[in-house]
């Protein structure tokens, strides 16, 4: 299985898009030329970015540079506003952006996790890309004009404020190492396929390291250190985001929602469930169904 290209559906004269995702949402390895902004609205995300495991909290906000390989893990409960953008939206600015930079050299380099910029930038920030959000969501007249003019104040402020990124980048790195990057978020692709496709049987850690071929303890490992979590801990997050879909969209019993989530018993994922949300599932379903 080999990562894939996402050619995001943009509009060929305005490339640009918003749009919400929650945390039932696997989001597999994947690239795109575009500059993507990741703004958590909502809980916790994990994201991984050219197989290196970032823990995002509600309010972070991340960007991902054309090129970079990057995947999220299903968080219960989570919400994220996805911004997207081609760079030839900024076509008509014909001078350097800073330094002699490119706009695409100004997102390759810059620091990309929000809370690494100055005290204060990431407040500022997030009231561009919400103000973004908005605009894209009521469409009101003269609403392109709008957005436009937020991106343009954002690019201003990742040259003026936002450093440069001390670590060096995927392009730059060596052969050998960016083929070895690649290599494990194919291993990666594989586990969340297997887990897609298994989530409702007594999966085991031992039996998805010999489905990957690989010893338990190099599994463990492997997954680890690319995800930020165990695999255990990662499939119960699976389990419990697809419980939450049932729970809302449903009024099957909780033994039913429990089995159908992969949980070996209805004590079990009440335990896990009320562990993550801070309520029992039956409590989670009255609070969220609106009559």
């Amino acid at each position: 299985m080999k990562l894939y290209l996402e050619i995001p559906r943009l509009d060929r004269h305005f490339p640009f898009r918003s749009f919400v995702n929650d945390g039932d949402r696997l989001c597999y390895p994947h690239w795109h030329k575009e500059i993507e902004i990741i703004y958590v609205s909502r809980g916790t995300v994990d994201l991984g970015v050219n197989d290196m495991p970032i823990r995002m909290q509600e309010g972070d906000i991340h960007f991902v540079a054309g090129g970079d390989v990057h995947y999220v893990l299903v968080s219960p409960g989570s919400e994220r506003i996805i911004i997207q953008f081609d760079l030839t939206l900024f076509q008509d600015l014909s001078m350097p952006a800073a330094g002699g930079y490119s706009l695409r050299e100004v997102f390759a380099g810059m620091e990309h996790a929000g809370r690494n910029w100055p005290k204060g930038l990431m407040d500022r920030m997030r009231g561009i890309i919400l103000d973004i959000h908005r605009e894209n969501t009521s469409r009101s007249e003269g609403y392109i004009y709008i957005i436009k003019a937020r991106l343009l104040e954002m690019l201003a402020l990742l040259i003026r404020e936002v450093p440069r990124s001390g670590m060096q980048r995927q392009s730059k790195l060596s052969v050998q190492s960016s083929t070895r990057s690649r290599e494990t978020l194919e291993k990666l692709q594989r586990i969340f396929a297997y887990v897609e496709e298994h989530y409702r049987e007594p999966v085991t850690l031992g039996e998805v390291a010999g489905h990957m071929g690989f010893s338990p303890y190099y599994f463990t490992k492997l997954f680890k250190r690319s995800t930020g979590m165990t695999f255990i801990a990662f499939l119960n997050e699976y389990r419990l985001s697809k419980a939450k879909w049932m729970l809302l969209s449903g009024d099957a019993p909780m033994a039913e929602v429990a089995e159908a989530a992969g949980f070996g018993s209805v004590k079990t994922f009440h335990h896990l469930f009320k562990e993550s949300a801070g309520i029992s599932p039956m409590k989670y379903r009255k609070d969220n169904i609106r009559e």
